[in-house]
């Protein structure tokens, strides 16, 4: 089962899904990319965030 996060970047909201299979953590970003993360006792929901807060950041420096 999917779990969702959000975050403000710029004033935008930016949310994307993530799942955890085995100690894989999956994160759907919003423009169609999955990253992937070996957990090793990270929480998930840490993880997905700085993948989703890295996402918007190239999102923001590709827009300029």
């Amino acid at each position: 089962m999917n779990q969702e996060i959000s975050t403000e970047f710029n004033g935008q909201e930016i949310s994307a899904e993530y799942s955890v299979d085995d100690d894989i953590l999956h994160v759907y970003l919003p423009d169609g990319e999955i990253q992937t993360t070996e957990l090793r006792g990270l929480k998930p929901k840490s993880a997905a965030m700085m993948h989703l807060k890295s996402y918007a950041s190239r999102k923001c420096k590709s827009s300029r």
